[in-house]
């Protein structure tokens, strides 16, 4: 579940068992952030089945959700806060006449999906086409540089190292995810670093890319091909190959979308420091 920087957080939960609904008497709920500390707790309000509640505005980063129901064992969830969308739900409603259907498509579904897409693209090119918001824990290697393992790093918000946080002054970051310290770092100690990273705002080609995959999952079913096929015989006549995901360098099996992310690749870098997220 993603959200936007700078508007409420609303969640909702259901308590199942498989796919049965439980009923229960009352739910809290217990918000945390990556560092762990309790950012929202309150009382849960229900219709039907399903509990709500509702937070303020939170920053950028990754947080945790405990629903707390009286007699049950809790059940946790989770969710983000972004800079931005690859693209809004209007302009994905717009792209394809058929995504315009609400009740064929509803607003939940889309949402699911764009998140989906913008997972792939970044596991793809390994560079987050939104601004996000991380925590990761770096070993040293006695140098006073710390590669974080992502590209488009745009500011480090917390450094933690063996004996808790650290001063920020003097440290430095660059694109490329080097982080340097005003000093060398002890060989195998761990730092805890919390930052952001990724595109302020999405190329457009990336853009169109992203509408065009949140097409092919959501209805993918009009093709009328095997989900199996890498080819097939045209009625009219004629046989084509089907571009298939992960055979040939194929990434999603869609060409216009896999040129796009082709080009945003830093494969050479990888190349030449011989690393790897």
């Amino acid at each position: 579940m993603r959200f936007l920087s700078g508007r409420g957080v609303k969640l909702t939960h259901t308590f199942l068992d498989d796919e049965s609904p439980l009923t229960v008497p009352a739910v809290s709920v217990t918000v945390r952030d990556a560092l762990g500390q309790t950012v929202y707790t309150g009382d849960a309000t229900s219709s039907g089945d399903e509990w709500a509640a509702t937070l303020p505005a939170q920053p950028e980063g990754v947080y945790t959700v405990d629903w707390t129901a009286a007699g049950l064992a809790v059940d946790k969830g989770g969710f983000e806060v972004v800079g931005a969308f690859l693209f809004s739900l209007p302009e994905a409603r717009q792209s394809d006449m058929d995504l315009a259907d609400t009740v064929r498509f509803p607003t939940a579904e889309l949402k699911h999906y764009r998140a989906v897409v913008e997972d792939e693209f970044e596991a793809i090119t390994d560079r987050s086409f939104v601004p996000r918001t991380t925590r990761i824990e770096v070993e040293a290697d006695g140098s006073a540089t710390l590669f974080l393992g992502y590209f488009d790093v745009t500011a480090v918000k917390a450094v933690e190292g063996p004996s808790g946080p650290l001063d920020l002054a003097g440290w430095a970051v660059d694109s490329s995810g080097f982080l340097r310290a005003p000093f060398e770092l002890r060989d195998g100690d761990r730092y805890t670093v919390t930052f952001g990273y990724g595109f302020g705002q999405a190329p457009e080609d990336v853009k169109r890319a992203g509408l065009l995959r949140l097409r092919s999952f959501l209805t993918a079913e009009r093709s009328g091909i095997p989900d199996r096929a890498t080819s097939f015989v045209a009625a009219e006549g004629g046989n084509f190959t089907l571009a298939t995901a992960g055979r040939n360098g194929w990434e999603t099996g869609l060409p216009e979308v896999d040129a796009v992310l082709k080009r945003y690749k830093y494969g050479i870098f990888y190349d030449v420091f011989g690393v790897a997220r």
